[in-house]
Protein backbone atom coordinates (compact mmCIF):
# COMPACT_ATOMS: atom_id res chain seq x y z
CA UNK A 1 0.00 0.00 0.00
CA UNK A 2 1.36 3.50 -1.13
CA UNK A 3 0.87 6.88 1.10
CA UNK A 4 -0.86 9.32 -1.27
CA UNK A 5 1.27 12.89 -1.84
CA UNK A 6 -0.28 16.03 0.17
CA UNK A 7 -0.27 18.59 -2.32
CA UNK A 8 1.99 21.67 -0.14
CA UNK A 9 0.17 24.64 0.06
CA UNK A 10 1.05 27.33 -2.57
CA UNK A 11 3.26 29.36 -0.06
CA UNK A 12 5.12 26.91 1.12
CA UNK A 13 8.61 27.09 1.87
CA UNK A 14 8.20 30.48 1.20
CA UNK A 15 11.78 32.43 2.02
CA UNK A 16 11.24 35.40 4.77
CA UNK A 17 12.42 37.84 2.32
CA UNK A 18 9.51 37.09 -0.08
CA UNK A 19 6.91 36.74 2.53
CA UNK A 20 7.41 40.48 3.55
CA UNK A 21 7.36 41.46 -0.21
CA UNK A 22 3.98 39.68 -0.40
CA UNK A 23 2.64 41.48 2.86
CA UNK A 24 3.38 44.71 1.05
CA UNK A 25 6.23 45.65 3.69
CA UNK A 26 10.31 46.33 2.97
CA UNK A 27 11.87 43.43 4.26
CA UNK A 28 14.65 45.16 5.45
CA UNK A 29 12.69 48.39 6.38
CA UNK A 30 9.48 46.88 7.81
CA UNK A 31 7.73 49.90 6.02
CA UNK A 32 4.79 49.48 3.34
CA UNK A 33 6.23 49.36 -0.39
CA UNK A 34 6.64 52.72 -2.77
CA UNK A 35 3.97 50.63 -4.98
CA UNK A 36 2.34 47.07 -5.47
CA UNK A 37 3.16 45.99 -8.32
CA UNK A 38 6.20 43.33 -7.38
CA UNK A 39 7.10 42.52 -11.15
CA UNK A 40 7.57 46.28 -12.59
CA UNK A 41 7.99 48.65 -9.36
CA UNK A 42 8.04 52.31 -9.99
CA UNK A 43 11.52 52.43 -7.68
CA UNK A 44 14.05 49.40 -6.63
CA UNK A 45 16.73 49.64 -3.79
CA UNK A 46 19.27 49.75 -6.38
CA UNK A 47 18.55 53.40 -6.92
CA UNK A 48 17.96 54.53 -3.60
CA UNK A 49 20.43 57.15 -1.58
CA UNK A 50 20.00 54.80 1.38
CA UNK A 51 21.47 51.66 0.45
CA UNK A 52 25.11 50.72 1.87
CA UNK A 53 27.82 48.56 0.30
CA UNK A 54 29.13 46.04 3.13
CA UNK A 55 32.20 44.99 2.77
CA UNK A 56 33.11 41.38 4.09
CA UNK A 57 36.16 40.14 5.34
CA UNK A 58 36.53 37.95 2.54
CA UNK A 59 36.19 40.55 0.31
CA UNK A 60 32.79 40.01 -0.88
CA UNK A 61 29.65 43.00 -0.68
CA UNK A 62 26.61 42.55 0.53
CA UNK A 63 23.55 45.43 -0.46
CA UNK A 64 22.13 46.34 2.95
CA UNK A 65 19.67 49.56 3.76
CA UNK A 66 20.98 52.49 5.36
CA UNK A 67 18.26 53.53 7.20
CA UNK A 68 18.96 50.93 9.49
CA UNK A 69 21.04 50.92 12.95
CA UNK A 70 23.96 48.71 12.55
CA UNK A 71 23.30 45.74 14.86
CA UNK A 72 25.90 43.97 17.47
CA UNK A 73 26.99 41.57 14.85
CA UNK A 74 28.13 45.04 12.72
CA UNK A 75 24.87 43.86 10.17
CA UNK A 76 22.43 46.07 9.13
CA UNK A 77 19.33 43.46 8.37
CA UNK A 78 19.12 41.29 5.33
CA UNK A 79 20.81 41.33 2.02
CA UNK A 80 19.11 43.63 -0.58
CA UNK A 81 19.23 42.96 -4.22
CA UNK A 82 19.82 45.81 -6.87
CA UNK A 83 16.06 44.51 -8.23
CA UNK A 84 14.20 44.67 -4.99
CA UNK A 85 10.94 46.55 -5.11
CA UNK A 86 11.76 50.15 -2.55
CA UNK A 87 9.94 51.40 0.38
CA UNK A 88 7.85 54.61 0.99
CA UNK A 89 11.07 55.48 2.61
CA UNK A 90 12.98 55.55 -0.90
CA UNK A 91 15.15 58.75 -1.81
CA UNK A 92 16.89 58.95 -5.34
CA UNK A 93 20.47 58.66 -5.17
CA UNK A 94 22.26 60.83 -6.57
CA UNK A 95 25.91 59.20 -7.48
CA UNK A 96 27.98 57.16 -5.31
CA UNK A 97 27.70 54.56 -3.09
CA UNK A 98 28.35 54.73 0.70
CA UNK A 99 30.44 52.29 2.12
CA UNK A 100 28.68 50.45 5.38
Amino acid sequence: MTTPLIPAPARSGRGSIRMHLDRGEHPATRVPLLNADLDSPSAVCGGCAHKVLKQLNDGRERLKCGLLPRGSRGLRGPDLRDSMPACVKYAAASGALPNA
